[in-house]
């Protein structure tokens, strides 16, 4: 109990309603892109794997999609600084939506054309994220950032419960598999357009003001936090894009059923919202560090599981524990990432070019392990994708060690 004998709970709700007001713009923009992604981003790997039952060119079609997306997302965060965050905003949406319809065109095709195609997909998403970025960094500046981070990775884990459970109805009861997977594409296509239109509603940013991204790339001594978290990204790669496409073709390859491969994204999803939302509305910064560590004994022990043994009920146990990690260290890190930004610049619009440096290592480590993945599953085979599995995990142990230390942790113990 305050000094002032008033309850602990009614600062938090003080809290919530200081929240930006075009927050839950943000958050149904992400809900409506994330309801997409979730419809294909796992059955485009499957749709990729049926035609061809080539793993590793699945494996060069998300290794080009991530080499490319951070150089995107820089000239994309240029765009945003000189002319208007809202053109980008918009800009990757539609590219989403061309990326769906080059499917619909290709169709048994698509195998031949998957490095252009995740080259499309490296351009769509870096554009996209540099508008998108910048507009939760704005909308969370305002009042609560770990209650702001709960509701939208609840809400986004929400639209990713709903989508594969849709999906495979949608392959189930097309005339033919091949047809299935395109109404499928069609649909997302669609919903990518319904978030475009929506997006109109953003506000716009138009003022023209000078991007210089070497300080926020290459930080100097004066700024050790933001250069811990840059450090931090590199570690932090696989856990953001590798895992969801990479269980979701694993379940395919095990089971060969688009119905079991929709039911176990849903499952994780559900894990993800029960999870979110209880984060999203106890987590306050003394409890960060707490969150952080102990997503990090959930991740290593569901890499320990994977690398002990192999099979469906280990690989659903896997992706639970996964699932809950994820959002215990994910909305800390993120207010954290957002607190330092916000330190760290000398002028507000400088925030862009931190978001698109942060972009840098991270993209850095997603080749790296993307490298490794096709390295280790090449020579190894089945025990070497578990390895790499295990290696995703374990790296987040280095980046809660770097995390930590942040004088923002730190402080608020």
């Amino acid at each position: 109990m305050p000094a002032d004998g008033a309850p602990r709970y009614r600062t938090r709700r003080m809290n919530r309603a200081r929240l930006h007001p075009q927050a839950p713009l943000a958050i149904a923009l992400n809900a409506l892109f994330h309801v997409a992604d979730a419809l294909c981003s796992v059955f485009v790997g499957a749709f990729l794997y049926r035609l061809s039952h080539d793993f590793e060119l699945i494996m060069w079609h998300y290794l080009i999609l991530y080499g490319s997306a951070p150089f995107v997302f820089i000239a994309a965060g240029w765009y945003s600084q000189r002319f208007d965050r809202t053109h980008v905003f918009r800009a990757g949406l539609l590219l989403h939506a061309v990326y769906y319809a080059c499917f619909l065109v290709l169709q048994d095709r698509a195998p031949d054309y998957a490095i252009p195609l995740g080259l499309l997909l490296g351009i769509a998403a870096g554009i996209f994220w540099a508008g998108n970025n910048t507009f939760s960094f704005d909308v969370a500046s305002h009042g609560d950032r770990d209650y702001y981070f709960g509701w939208l990775t609840a809400t986004t884990n929400a639209a990713r419960l709903a989508a594969p459970l849709l999906a495979p109805v949608i392959i189930g009861l097309a005339p033919g598999k091949l047809l299935g997977y395109l109404l499928l594409f069609g649909l997302a296509l669609v919903v990518y357009l319904a978030a475009f239109a929506l997006s109109f509603r953003v506000h716009a940013d138009s003022e023209s003001r000078p991007f210089h991204i070497r300080r926020a790339l290459f930080p100097g001594p004066d700024q050790r936090d933001w250069r811990l978290i840059m450090l931090a990204s590199i570690t932090l790669a696989g856990s953001f894009s590798i895992f969801p496409f990479l269980l979701g073709l694993i379940m395919f390859m095990s089971t060969d059923s688009e119905t079991l491969t929709g039911g176990y994204g849903a499952f994780q999803a559900l894990v993800s919202i029960v999870v979110s939302y209880l984060a999203g509305s106890y987590i306050v910064p003394r409890t960060r560090k707490r969150s952080m560590r102990i997503a990090v004994l959930a991740l290593l022990a569901a890499g320990s599981l994977i690398l002990w043994r192999f099979d469906l009920w280990i690989l659903v146990l896997f992706g639970a524990l996964r699932s809950a990690a994820m959002p215990l260290f994910t909305i800390p890190h993120q207010s954290i990432r957002y607190e330092i930004i916000a330190k760290s610049v000398q002028y507000p619009w400088q925030r862009i070019e931190y978001l698109c440096a942060w972009e840098a290592p991270l993209a850095l480590g997603r080749v790296i392990m993307l490298g490794a993945l096709i390295a280790l599953s090449s020579y190894l085979d089945a025990y070497g994708l578990r390895i790499a599995l295990f290696l995703l995990c374990a790296m987040r142990v280095f980046t809660y060690l770097l995390v930590v230390r942040t004088s923002v942790v730190r402080e608020a113990q």
